[in-house]
């Protein structure tokens, strides 16, 4: 139930990390459990605990946001499922992404923050308790950029743990942990943000 954010330069390895801790691309060594389960052993079994947001967006952009939503939610949920329980469950999503009101809107006219926020809602149709974010601040202005790090703080005070890819470290104080990741993928730091800016001698993260 934390947000943990992985910050490094380019060819650091973030993404090659987050994609073996989420079981996309298995490690040569090393276990990666969740609940004492074998991500890697049993990715079938737990594949609906974990959300993937890539950073390329794969949502079709010519569907209202509705129908994305309601289009994957079919996909996804129990076949069981009926029409009106996964109605609520559309709904419940564009409003935790405060969408309510963008629902009829075709997702091609939308802003890129906005855009981003249906990818995201994609995954949490399942309601996953894992959440794993490549990059998805990438090319958004600042202040659509703070807005979404609002959000992901959201999401995960709602009880998920999300885990997010950045370049950007403007924002980085609304996250639980901090994952710095220096050339050759090597472990710089981790730990709280605040220990982060005393441990690199720096008073804030854009110094």
């Amino acid at each position: 139930r934390e947000f943990v954010v992985v910050v490094g330069q380019s060819g650091g390895g973030k993404s090659t990390l987050v994609d073996a801790l989420a079981g996309y691309r298995p490690a040569t060594h090393g276990r990666v459990s969740v609940n004492d389960t074998d991500v890697y052993e049993s990715f079938d079994s737990i594949r609906n605990l974990i959300g993937f947001v890539p950073q390329k967006d794969i949502i079709h952009t010519e569907l209202t946001v509705y129908q994305a939503l309601d289009y994957s939610a079919r996909l996804r949920m129990p076949p069981d499922t009926s029409e009106a329980e996964r109605h609520a469950r559309v709904m419940q999503v564009l409003e935790d992404l405060d969408l309510e009101d963008r629902g009829d809107v075709s997702i091609a006219s939308l802003s890129g923050g906005q855009q981003k926020r249906v990818s995201i809602g994609v995954e949490l149709l399942t309601k996953p308790g894992l959440f794993f974010l490549d990059e998805p601040t990438s090319g958004l202005d600042p202040g659509t950029e703070s807005q979404l790090m609002r959000l992901l703080r959201k999401l995960a005070d709602q009880g998920n743990t999300v885990l997010l890819i950045t370049h950007a470290t403007k924002n980085v104080m609304l996250c639980d942990q901090v994952l710095f990741l220096a050339k050759g993928g090597n472990l710089a730091f981790f730990g709280p943000p605040d220990r982060a800016l005393s441990y690199f001698g720096v008073e804030d993260f854009d110094g």
